[in-house]
């Protein structure tokens, strides 16, 4: 099948769409909201070494 002018033209604009998807979908990751953060347990932690005086 030999190369035309219209089939380039197609190919192009697939090209354009696809980039355009693309970053639709990077600018929709980047603005959903964070995770929440995991709950730590309630104990205490502590940092350091006791020293005595």
């Amino acid at each position: 099948m030999g190369d035309t002018k219209r089939g380039r033209e197609r190919q192009g604009q697939k090209k354009r769409e696809q980039l355009r998807e693309r970053e639709v979908e990077r600018t929709l990751e980047a603005t959903e909201e964070p995770a929440d953060a995991p709950e730590l347990p309630d104990e205490e932690i502590e940092f350091g070494e006791k020293t005595s005086t």
